[in-house]
Order: C-alpha cells, then sequence, then structure tokens
C-alpha cells in the first residue's frame, strides 16, 4: 500500500532531522519535499496513488544525480559540482511518486568503509562515539534513526550491506545490470551496484520492483518455488562453517550461530559449506578483496589524476594514499590482480555447485569506535557476492546489544528469491 499522511510524516521526519546530529545529511531539498508530500497526499485523497511506494521518504547517496542538487560523491575535488538532470534511478523514483527528502553523507569517492565524510564521521544512532561504516553511512544512518523511510546507496565491494548491518537494518545489493548506474559517479564498472537501506525488507521489495530490479531469475529459480511458509521447499541452502582467514568477533560469531539454529527448520535442506576448493584448497578472501579494492583505486586514479596532480590538497590524505597506490599499478600487476579475481569465482563456483542460497555473516565486526583504526577485514565477507556477481541481501539478527547482519546471498541472476527470502526470515 501507498503511504500515508506523508505531509505529516515528512514534518516528523525533520524535527528528528533537526534535532539528531548524525552527519548523516549533506544537502536537505524541503521545499521540494513538502510539495510532493502534498501531491502524495492528495493522491491517495482520490485513490490515485502512483506505486506502492508513493509518499515514501527516501534519501540519496551524494553520488547519485539529482537535478540541481549538489553532485559530489563526498569529494572535496567536486564540491562545486551540481546535477543538470536526474539518474536513471531518481527518475523512477519521481514517477513512482517517491518523496526525496535530501542527499546523505558518505565516504570520500565511494572508496572506502571508514563512515567518515568531508564534513566529518558519520555517528551512530544507537552511540555517537560509534561508526556506521560505509560508504553509504550516512544513508544507513538516516534510515536507522528514522530521518526517512528508506535511501539509495551504492555497493562496491559492501558499501551499502556494510553499513546497513552496523545499524542494524535492511541492505541490498543486486545483481549486475539490474539497477541502472545511469547518473552515478562511479568506482569500478565491474564492481559498482545500487541498492536500497530500510528498515524492513518488505519496503526494499517494494522499491526494487519500482525501478525495475526484480525479475523473473536468470538461475531458473522462481518465488513460486518458495513456499509461504517452512520449510521453503527445493530451496537449497548452504552455510559456511569457518572462514578461512577472516576472524570473526565473538558478538558477530555468536549472533550468527544463534540465527543459523533459528533458521535451521525453514529450509527442506541446509548445508554445512566447507571454506575450501577441492581441487585448489583453502580460499582467502582477504586476498580476494585486496584485489578487487586495487582495482578500484587504478580506476579511482585514472578518473582523478590530473585534479590530484594539480590539488592535492582537495583530497584527505586516506584517499590521497589509495590514489596514489592506484597510480603506481602497471599492467602486469594489474592483469594479476583480475587473475586473482577470476581464479577466485572459479574456485567458488566449484564450492557451491548445487548450492541456492548462502547464510553468511555480513561483517566480521559490529559497530567500532571512530576513535579506532577502521578493520581492514570489514569487507572481507561482502566481497563474495561482488565478486561473483551474486545478489546479497542483509538483515538484522541480533536480539540484543550492537547490531549483527546476516547476509543472504543466491546465484547470479535469483534477485527475486533472495529478496523474498530477506522478507520471510525477517518476519
Amino acid at each position: 500500500m501507498p503511504f500515508a499522511d506523508a505531509v505529516d510524516r515528512l514534518e516528523s521526519a525533520i524535527r528528528k532531522i533537526e534535532r539528531d546530529d548524525l552527519n548523516a545529511w549533506c544537502h536537505l531539498d524541503l521545499e521540494t519535499a513538502r510539495a510532493s508530500a502534498r501531491a502524495s497526499d492528495q493522491r491517495a485523497a482520490n485513490a490515485q496513488s502512483l506505486s506502492a511506494i508513493d509518499g515514501c521518504l527516501i534519501g540519496i547517496k551524494a553520488n547519485v544525480a539529482v537535478a540541481g542538487w549538489p553532485w559530489a560523491g563526498g569529494l572535496r575535488s567536486r564540491r562545486n559540482e551540481r546535477a543538470d538532470s536526474d539518474a536513471a534511478v531518481i527518475q523512477s523514483l519521481r514517477a513512482a511518486g517517491a518523496i526525496l527528502v535530501g542527499q546523505t553523507t558518505m565516504d570520500a569517492g565511494a572508496l572506502g568503509a571508514s563512515g567518515r565524510s568531508m564534513q566529518g564521521a558519520i555517528r551512530h544512532p544507537l552511540d555517537p562515539t560509534l561508526s556506521v561504516g560505509g560508504s553509504s553511512g550516512g544513508s544507513a544512518a538516516a534510515v536507522a534513526a528514522g530521518h526517512c523511510d528508506a535511501a539509495i546507496g551504492s555497493d562496491t565491494i559492501g558499501s551499502v550491506r556494510i553499513p546497513a548491518a552496523l545499524c542494524g537494518i535492511v541492505g541490498f545489493k543486486p545483481s549486475p545490470g539490474r539497477l541502472s548506474l545511469h547518473g552515478v559517479l562511479p568506482v569500478h564498472e565491474d564492481f559498482d551496484h545500487l541498492g536500497p537501506l530500510t528498515r524492513e525488507a518488505t519496503l526494499a521489495r517494494d522499491l526494487l520492483q519500482v525501478v525495475g530490479a526484480l525479475k523473473t531469475s536468470a538461475s531458473g529459480l522462481s518465488t513460486t518455488r518458495l513456499s509461504t511458509a517452512p520449510p521453503y521447499t527445493e530451496l537449497r541452502g548452504a552455510v559456511v562453517t569457518s572462514f578461512g582467514d577472516v576472524e570473526l568477533d565473538t558478538t558477530v560469531e555468536s549472533a550468527f550461530r544463534s540465527a543459523i539454529n533459528r533458521y535451521a527448520d525453514r529450509f527442506a535442506s541446509l548445508e554445512r559449506l566447507e571454506w575450501t576448493s577441492a581441487t585448489h584448497g583453502p580460499l582467502s578472501l582477504r586476498k580476494v578483496r585486496r584485489a578487487i579494492f586495487a582495482l578500484c583505486e587504478h580506476q579511482m586514479w585514472l578518473a582523478h589524476r590530473e585534479h590530484l596532480d594539480n590539488h592535492p590538497e582537495d583530497f584527505d590524505e586516506p584517499l590521497r594514499a589509495m590514489l596514489e597506490f592506484g597510480g603506481q599499478l602497471d599492467a602486469v600487476k594489474l592483469q594479476r590482480y583480475r587473475a586473482t579475481v577470476g581464479d577466485f569465482v572459479a574456485r567458488w563456483r566449484e564450492m557451491t555447485q548445487g548450492v541456492d542460497i548462502l547464510l553468511l555473516p555480513t561483517s566480521p565486526v559490529p559497530a567500532f569506535a571512530h576513535t579506532l583504526p577502521t578493520p581492514d577485514s570489514l569487507a572481507d565477507l561482502t566481497v563474495i557476492a561482488t565478486a561473483t556477481g551474486s545478489p546479497a541481501a542483509t538483515i538484522p539478527i541480533a536480539s540484543e546489544g550492537l547490531p549483527v547482519g546476516l547476509q543472504i546471498a543466491g546465484q547470479p541472476g535469483a534477485d527475486d528469491v533472495v529478496m523474498t527470502l530477506a522478507e520471510m526470515l525477517s518476519g
């Protein structure tokens, strides 16, 4: 059903934004949002709502173009840029009657997951001393704090899923090509995706349907094969039993094991997946994450090298170091990194033959203090779906303490199955 009382809900959200000090927003378009809310309420009164998300309050990550808004992508080097036209996803949201509240903060250039924007640290709604992760940190914080119903983020190696997990909300990375990247500042075209962040999986599904990201599964699976109650017949699930060179925080491991015990009887079968390839031996997620990140660093260096040479002061030290590293990579090194990714994908397909759904933690650690270094392993579990082109959702599973996310990954193209299962397990 469309969202009711859009005007009242928007005004309530504005009060929360003004009250909270989260650094979740870098631009608000309240005049336009209020006009959109009035129009949505009028359509609802006339039984003419445009879609299931008519009246939904949405935040937009700062690397997505919205006509007339700043379009910096978290970069000081782009601080004076404004978008001339809407990104494809924005056009779809407007046509569906969504209310665009404003632009959310992000890590510089979407290259990193520290949860720090050029305006400073993005503060966690549960504890301002904690990071929300990134790079879609402002989007996650805004949704978790109730500033908006949903947000659009971008996910290259986990930038939607990680902050969603750390904030205790739902996030989704679709299969490649399911959501248009037209009008989105790129990191690397082979790995970039757009995805929603919401407090409920049902809304994420509605959003994905509106923007055309959910289609009949290319894998041959269909949501019609999922019964309306567990066990989910014919769905072959797997749980990773160990994570190789990735060490889980005890809080994450405990919440994950408890969740698996709760969900064990939801599947017709739920096998244990060993973290090794019969042909090639153990897998190193750290190695493949580092390879993809290096490819992204090189691509970002190509995009920004002229400005970096002329105005290095516009790049903070961590980002400057990443770009400079990317600039040092020659063709031989780049090919080696690409081969690492390709080898991982081949091994992964060998391991997961006959598996429809994989369950694993989203982040190896929960939210961490801003004063501490960003954990190197933060994207070691989300990189799997990035490398393999798999759809992946994260849903909250911790019943107490800091939020922990469960990652639900499917075979490439099975976006509808993954989102349906996320909705079912969240219920």
